[in-house]
């Protein structure tokens, strides 16, 4: 499903976790959004990764959701 390359990337860095958010396309031609979060673990081991795409149909539930949920995590 994937290409190689994302047509377009940001970086968040938050202490031992770093957020990858990429705009790729299908090879049918179709956008997406893929969100990876890497984590260090203990000294030594390898990084956790863990990764969800959004698709364009769900772009504006996701954003919605989002929004709502975060207003709850960064106002007490």
């Amino acid at each position: 499903m994937e290409d190689d390359k994302p047509i377009k990337s940001e970086t968040v860095r938050c202490g031992k976790r770093t957020y990858f958010f990429d705009v790729k396309v299908t090879q049918k031609g179709d956008k997406y959004l893929k969100i990876t979060e890497t984590r260090l673990m203990a000294e030594g081991e390898p990084r956790k990764r863990s990764m969800i795409m959004v698709f364009p149909e769900d772009i504006k539930s996701f954003t919605s959701v989002f929004t709502k949920l975060s207003v709850l995590l960064t106002h007490p």
